[in-house]
């Protein structure tokens, strides 16, 4: 991914170039400087940040368990013992896990049976807000996600657009899981104020994907471009694709007019946004 990343940036430069060093800034096929960093906290923190972070949380570590006679247990990945082509396959810890130590900082309802958390967003999540709170600045998350906190387990792999096996052919499949943005809410409180999360559909449509839809139809080089356009626009805004799916948070400082398309939800809530919404005229 990161070899695929490169080439997109930069052009066919030598395999020998696009070997990344902590910190190295290369200048992209349009002359803007990027720097790449293992970590937030090497990023320099003077003046105000503007944090993106698009499909980024839901590619961090999450830990599932399932509610047993013995307690909760964590669903582990094992090698399926009759198979001679190492195949995987999903087992339950027989003993308690370290991971299980997390449960303690989630309410879980009685009649739950499975559980699925994500401690590595949170502590992003918390870097981040840190860093907006003392220096300033905005950050927009833009991931799969739920509102409703722990929940069942949600994680899943996508091959060139279509449901895949978890544990078929690990690595050639884009791995997810759904973000729990009542946490993250919770982890910035305080800190900042949240707006959202918003549905993605209405998010565009409040921002003018619209307008924009129409004018890259009357710049269309042919019917077939026109057609990729058109399904595109449905694929980001249609409630029964990404348009309800993906969720769209906002971290800003307290006092500051909330943003355009979260004016209709207060911070640290939700609005009533209703589906149709997520429709472009």
């Amino acid at each position: 991914v990161e070899q695929e990343t490169l080439e997109k940036l930069y052009g066919s430069s030598p395999k020998d170039q696009l070997t990344v060093e902590d910190n190295e800034v290369f200048r992209s096929q349009t002359g803007f400087p990027v720097s790449w960093h293992s970590d937030l906290k090497s990023v320099s923190a003077n003046g105000c940040s503007i944090i993106i972070a698009h499909e980024f949380l839901d590619a961090l570590p999450i830990h599932q368990f399932k509610k047993t006679d013995r307690g909760w247990r964590e669903v582990l990945v094992d090698i399926e013992p009759d198979s001679d082509k190492n195949e995987l396959r999903f087992v339950l810890a027989p003993t308690s896990t370290p991971a299980t130590a997390f449960l303690q900082c989630v309410d879980i309802a009685d009649d739950m049976t499975n559980l699925e958390i994500c401690p590595s967003a949170g502590v992003v999540v918390k870097e981040i807000v840190e860093r907006l709170d003392e220096h300033g600045g905005a950050a927009l998350l833009v991931d799969y996600g739920r509102e409703n906190g722990v929940s069942n387990h949600s994680l899943r792999a996508f091959r060139e657009h279509k449901l895949h096996d978890v544990l078929i052919d690990p690595g050639t499949a884009d791995i997810t899981a759904d973000v729990d943005f009542e946490h993250l809410k919770s982890v910035a409180a305080n800190k900042v104020a949240c707006y959202g999360p918003i549905p993605q559909g209405y998010f565009l449509h409040s921002l003018g994907i619209s307008v924009r839809i129409k004018a890259l139809l009357q710049s269309a080089r042919s019917k077939e471009q026109a057609n990729e356009l058109l399904s595109g626009f449905e694929m980001l805004l249609s409630p029964k694709k990404m348009g309800m799916r993906f969720k769209v948070l906002t971290f800003a400082p307290h006092l500051q007019p909330a943003p355009p398309p979260f004016q209709k939800a207060t911070a640290q809530s939700q609005g009533n946004v209703n589906s149709s919404d997520t429709e472009p005229e």
